[in-house]
Formats: structure tokens, C-alpha cells, sequence
């Protein structure tokens, strides 16, 4: 009787194994100089100390800037938002103004894959960056992964609320569900099978 236990063991871990789920190839990683919520400017107009000071990223990628309102900045590097502000300045307020803009500090601009990946850890966020390319730079799922029920962990915006929703990568791979855009500071965490 012995010997027919490990016949059987093997024969319900043939049954109970599954195709692994195939993720595309992840993008060459791309890291993105450009702004995003949360970061810090220091803005100066040279002779101009009125302007000059600190302006922080809103969560629709803009900054309230003097005389001139609203400026969507997300995506931008530092030149660019100079010569945005130049131009805007230029524009009936000032003569031929000089800007520099520096980033004093960066708002969250990582996205962490945890759990069940070959490589926990995190990775920088850019913009598009979708569940299934963020597992994929991660080295994709273990064998030991459940790719049915990912959980996103994400902030509401309000204080240090968050939120966790579950998300099907299977599904999603198989073009039954949408890809989700990750937003920065998300968490996505990959948990083991039960099997």
C-alpha cells in the first residue's frame, strides 16, 4: 500500500497543475523626467521677487502661478515649465522675463509589486504604466502566483486613505477585462495560490 501514496500524490499534482499565465514582454523600462502630482517647484523671475517661491504639483498636474492661473505642468521637465511661464509672462505682463525653475522635492513617483513576482520591489512610475506591464518588469508571476485575485492598493487623496480592489491579470491577459493605468504610489500585491 506503501508505494501506491506517492503514485497518488503525483497524479493530483498533475491534475492540479496549470498552464502559467503568459505576460508580454515588458517594455524597455523608461524613466520619466516629467513632473507629476505632488512635486515641488522653486519657481524665480529674474527682478521679479514677487513670483519667486515654492509651487507645488496639484493633483490635476498643475500649479497656480501669479498674474497668470492655472498651468498644467504634468509631464514636463524644469525647462519646459520655464519657458511655459516665459511665455505666459511675456504675454502682457512682463518684458523679456528670465525663469529658472528647479524641483526642490518629487511627490511619490513609484509604483510597488509585492508578493507572489520574481522581483519584489519597486519601479519607477511613468505615465501609462498599466497592472500587467508593472508585474511584467517586475520578472512576472512565481509558480506559486495567483493571478486571479491581485490586489491594488491605492490613495483616495484623502490623507492616508487608501482603498484595495481586487483585479483578475488572467482575465485581463485573456482580453476579459481592461488593463488598469497605475497611478503613483499604488501598490500592487500578488498573493499565493491556494493550491
Amino acid at each position: 500500500m506503501r508505494p501506491a501514496v506517492p503514485v497518488l500524490l503525483a497524479l493530483l499534482a498533475g491534475a492540479c497543475r496549470h498552464e502559467p499565465l503568459k505576460l508580454p514582454d515588458p517594455n524597455q523600462r523608461r524613466t520619466s523626467a516629467g513632473l507629476g502630482a505632488g512635486d515641488t517647484l522653486e519657481i524665480r523671475v529674474f527682478d521679479e521677487e514677487r513670483f519667486d517661491g515654492e509651487y507645488q504639483v496639484g493633483e490635476d498636474g498643475a500649479i497656480d502661478f501669479p498674474m497668470v492661473g492655472s498651468l498644467v505642468v504634468r509631464g514636463l521637465d524644469k525647462d519646459a515649465v520655464a519657458h511655459l511661464i516665459e511665455e505666459k509672462l511675456a504675454d502682457g505682463y512682463l518684458n523679456s522675463p528670465h525663469v529658472t525653475v528647479q524641483v526642490k522635492q518629487r511627490g511619490n513617483r513609484e509604483v510597488s509589486v509585492l508578493g507572489q513576482v520574481n522581483k519584489a520591489g519597486s519601479l519607477d512610475y511613468r505615465d501609462g504604466l498599466t497592472i500587467v506591464q508593472a508585474v511584467s518588469e517586475a520578472g512576472g508571476l512565481t509558480d506559486f502566483a495567483a493571478p486571479k485575485r491581485v490586489k491594488l492598493t491605492r490613495r483616495t487623496g484623502n490623507g492616508d486613505e487608501t482603498i484595495t480592489f481586487e483585479v483578475s491579470l488572467s482575465a485581463i491577459i485573456e482580453g476579459r477585462a481592461e488593463d488598469l493605468v497605475l497611478r503613483p504610489g499604488d501598490i500592487v500585491f500578488v498573493p499565493e495560490t491556494w493550491i
